[in-house]
């Protein structure tokens, strides 16, 4: 599959993306490393990115709740799978996110 035609679906999440984005890095469970970028989009959910091991996964979480946590599958760049939860902080702002999954590993990003 074409690299440019699998990641249009992660672009596509961002659509309306506002300025409250969030980036941070994290250890990968397959002994790299994993980074993470998370925004605030128009219609108030959050578009969640991380690549791991050469992939991009992505995920939108609809419900920010203060001091909870969201739970959502991740679609990946390169036909892998998993999860992520993303934990909300006082204020419902994302302060991290845990992800799993087949051939991406495990780990969690901090924002």
């Amino acid at each position: 599959m074409n690299f440019k035609l699998a990641i249009l679906p992660v672009v596509a999440l961002c659509t309306g993306c506002m300025e409250n984005t969030m980036s941070g890095t994290g250890a990968n469970s397959s002994g790299g490393t994993a980074s993470g970028t998370i925004s605030q989009r128009s219609d108030g959910n959050y578009a969640l990115v991380v690549t791991v091991d050469g992939g991009v996964c992505s995920a939108v979480y609809s419900d920010p709740t203060p001091r909870g946590t969201e739970l959502q599958p991740l679609v990946c760049s390169r036909g892998q799978g998993g999860n992520a939860t993303v934990m909300y902080d006082s204020n419902g702002e994302p302060r991290s996110a845990t992800y799993g999954g087949i051939d991406i590993g495990s780990g969690t990003v901090i924002f």
